[in-house]
C-alpha cells in the first residue's frame, strides 16, 4: 500500500479524471458529508534564499480545499487552481483510506492508483530520456580551447 504523499501525488499528477472516478466508487458504498465545502483560498510561497539561507515570500498561489467526513474519519483535500470538484474528490479518497475496517471498494482504488503511478514513472522516464539526449557533459570538454581568442582564429 502507498503512503498518503506518495497516492496524493500520483492522484494530482494524473489529473481529476481519476480522483472523480475513485470518489464515485467511494460514495456508492459509504455515506459523505461534507464538513467544508469546497472553497478557494490562498497560499503564501515560502522560498528559502541559499545564499545568506534565508527565507522570504515568493507569491500567493490560488488554491481549493474540502473537508469531508466518513463516519468518524475526515479527510483533507487541497488542490493548486480552481477546481473545487477535484479538492472533494481528494478528501474523499482521503477519508476512505483512513477508515477502519478499511472499505472493499479501498482494494479497486489501490489497484487503480498503482496503475496510474506506473504509467506517470513511465512518462517521466521518457520526458528524462528526451533531456538526456540533449544534455551536455562540461566535463568532457576539457580538452578544447573554448576561449573567444582561440574561437576568434
Amino acid at each position: 500500500m502507498l503512503s498518503r504523499r506518495a497516492r496524493t501525488e500520483i492522484l494530482v499528477e494524473s489529473g481529476p479524471a481519476l480522483a472523480h472516478d475513485a470518489a464515485r466508487a467511494i460514495e456508492r458504498e459509504l455515506e459523505v458529508r461534507v464538513v467544508v465545502p469546497p472553497r478557494q483560498g490562498l497560499v503564501m510561497n515560502q522560498v528559502r534564499e541559499t545564499a545568506r539561507n534565508s527565507r522570504f515570500y515568493l507569491g500567493e498561489a490560488l488554491m481549493s480545499e474540502c473537508r469531508v467526513r466518513i463516519g468518524d474519519v475526515e479527510g483533507l483535500g487541497v488542490v493548486l487552481g480552481a477546481d473545487g470538484a477535484f479538492a472533494r474528490s481528494l478528501a474523499t479518497i482521503d477519508a476512505a483510506y483512513a477508515v477502519e475496517p478499511t472499505p472493499r471498494v479501498v482494494a479497486e482504488i489501490d489497484r487503480r492508483i498503482d496503475d496510474a503511478g506506473r504509467e506517470l514513472e513511465r512518462r517521466r522516464a521518457q520526458e528524462a530520456a528526451v533531456v538526456m539526449g540533449s544534455r551536455v557533459s562540461f566535463d568532457e570538454m576539457g580538452g578544447q580551447d573554448m576561449s573567444v581568442q582561440a574561437v576568434a582564429k
